[in-house]
């Protein structure tokens, strides 16, 4: 029954990312000692993608490309330091619109109104309060679970942008990561110079308000308007059509740390009443505890990779008040204990 209503999800439009991410990561895989055409085939994706800039592949896909990197290199650090020596030129249009805006402000406001374009299902904003720019990046697709290289590349990829107006030296003042730190956080500090946090409530970049007036160096009216053209074309072949399930479970996927994935919080972050909320759940054979349940075993499998993370740990991120309770749901899920699961 669960297989059938992940299916029932998993109809609608799929999540999308333009194939010029893909500028390099073959490349990389291979030079830190991974075989690229493995990765990319287990990851589901074709080599030299990149040929085709404006071409849309899964995102899933993508960054599950990220986690197997990750893998065959043995580099857990794989999705932050691709995303950092990421070139703005390697978003393709989406990178050169930005680059070519008059200043920082004109190229965040591109960015931010042509971000559906570049990647499909996800968010991109900005707000400004005392002084503080908070430049957000969220994923709006329940189901990629793991988001932790997702979320480091795209940030990375984000800040070079901002570096490209600011110039080389210039480093946020914090950046903020949704996730856990699942690993050594010194890199991190390192790659974005400043402090980073973890298990925070969004993935941002904090930078001064002063910095919005910068002028691009790269600034040139003409290739400016050529991609802001270029980038309507292909929003009018752009459908945002997720399916309830798929941006319930997102929601609850950000609500469960908190103890506070509720039918009433998702509702209002959906901007749902409760009832339509379970109306629409169930026109695609789900209701909101098999929902809840669903997402649960499979951040559940997705924590205990990271021996980090300690099973009460794994329990509190999946919102159990108890390590016992967690437990027992695990067993009902995979007939193991999550500390025997995790030596097998």
């Amino acid at each position: 029954m669960l297989n059938a209503k992940r299916g029932s999800a998993r109809r609608h439009a799929p999540s999308s990312v333009l194939a010029s991410v893909t500028l390099g990561l073959e490349e990389l895989i291979d030079a830190q000692g991974g075989r690229s055409t493995e990765v990319l085939s287990r990851a589901g994706l074709g080599s030299r993608l990149y040929e085709q800039p404006n071409r849309t592949i899964s995102l899933k896909h993508y960054c599950n490309s990220i986690h197997e990197a990750a893998k065959s290199t043995g580099n857990e650090h794989f999705g932050l330091w691709f995303g950092e020596q990421f070139v703005p030129e390697g978003l393709g249009l989406f990178g050169f619109h930005a680059i070519t805006a008059a200043d920082l402000r004109t190229a965040i406001d591109g960015m931010l109104k042509h971000f559906p374009v570049f990647q499909r299902n996800s968010e991109l904003r900005l707000t400004v309060r005392d002084g503080i720019c908070r430049l957000e990046y969220r994923l709006l697709d329940g189901d990629i679970v793991d988001r932790r290289q997702d979320a480091e590349l795209t940030v990375g990829m984000l800040n070079n942008v901002l570096r490209r107006g600011l110039g080389e030296n210039w480093s946020p003042l914090e950046v903020h990561f949704q996730h856990p730190a699942l690993v050594d956080g010194s890199q991190h500090r390192r790659a974005f110079n400043c402090n980073v946090r973890f298990q925070q409530p969004s993935n941002l970049i904090l930078f001064r308000e002063s910095c919005l007036d910068r002028p691009m160096p790269d600034a040139n009216p003409m290739l400016n308007n050529i991609t802001r053209g270029s980038l309507m074309e292909l929003a009018g072949k752009v459908e945002q059509n997720q399916s309830t399930a798929q941006r319930a479970k997102s929601e609850i996927i950000e609500l469960l740390p908190n103890g506070e994935a509720s039918l009433e919080r998702v509702a209002r972050r959906l901007h749902l009443s409760q009832r339509s909320l379970q109306r629409q759940l169930a026109s695609e054979s789900y209701s909101f505890r098999s929902l809840l349940d669903e997402v649960r075993e499979e951040l559940a499998v997705c924590y205990l990779n990271y021996e980090r993370l300690s099973v009460s740990e794994v329990a509190y991120r999946l919102g159990y008040s108890e390590a016992s309770a967690f437990t027992r749901a695990f067993v009902r899920w995979k007939n193991l204990s999550p500390s025997d699961w995790r030596l097998q």
